[in-house]
């Protein structure tokens, strides 16, 4: 299985949910190519939309996005790796996204539920899962507006998902009685997803949940503050 992993983390290599992600590639038994977005050059959209008429796909401006669109549009499976900011990715990791618009068509079509949306320029087999790490002991009120911008990204409502609560815990030695059995069971999650294309709906209700107590894990931030 082809991987692509874009970690969006600010943070590059030392990131937590970087962390997640490679225990979940090596359950994949596979190697995956990792981008960095942090040591890329990648420019803002300016809403130009030249790859649509003068240049279709291709976008006005030259840095790395293009090095990006090559790699993502050839792989089987595209993990986002990205921590949560501002109940979104960050503002790197949003670069990427908005510059995707090459992929796209300037027409309009219609869903059945009455959505519309730009078609692709070509069919592709390319998977996107997503991966993130949140500083909170819960998902609501946190993660529903980038679960949505993902399901409307990638048109797909069930993109594979691993959103690890407390994720602060897996880079403090003292919590690795809770970070490491996470760590193990995300590597599962990878095995699962190789071996039927998807996260057992047991191990995900595991994944879903805190690593630790959120009145426990709270009180113990508060110390650190």
């Amino acid at each position: 299985m082809k991987t692509l992993v874009i970690n969006c983390s600010p943070k590059g290599a030392r990131s937590d949910c970087l962390k997640l992600t490679k225990a979940f590639v090596k359950g994949l038994e596979t190697d995956a190519e990792i981008l960095h977005a942090a040591e890329l050059t990648i420019r803002p959209c300016t809403g130009c939309y030249t790859c649509w008429r003068a240049t279709p796909g291709v976008c006005v401006h030259h840095d790395d996005m293009p090095e990006v669109l090559e790699k993502l549009t050839t792989a089987d499976l595209v993990i986002w790796s990205t921590p949560l900011y501002c109940y979104s990715m960050p503002a790197m990791g949003k670069a990427i996204i908005d510059r995707l618009l090459p992929l796209t068509c300037p027409e309009q079509k219609a869903c059945e539920d009455g959505a519309t949306f730009h078609p692709t320029r070509q069919e592709n087999h390319t998977r996107h899962m997503l991966i993130s790490g949140c500083g909170f002991p819960n998902r609501t009120h946190n993660y529903e507006a980038l679960l949505t911008q993902f399901a409307l990204t990638f048109h797909n409502e069930d993109f594979p998902r691993i959103l690890c609560l407390e994720a602060p815990l897996l880079s403090i030695e003292e919590a690795a009685p809770a970070a490491l059995p996470y760590l193990a069971l995300v590597q599962q999650a990878g095995a699962e997803f190789l071996r039927q294309g998807n996260i057992s709906p047991e191990t995900q209700q595991r994944l879903d949940a805190p690593m630790l107590p959120p009145e426990l894990y709270r009180a113990g931030t508060a110390q650190q503050a």
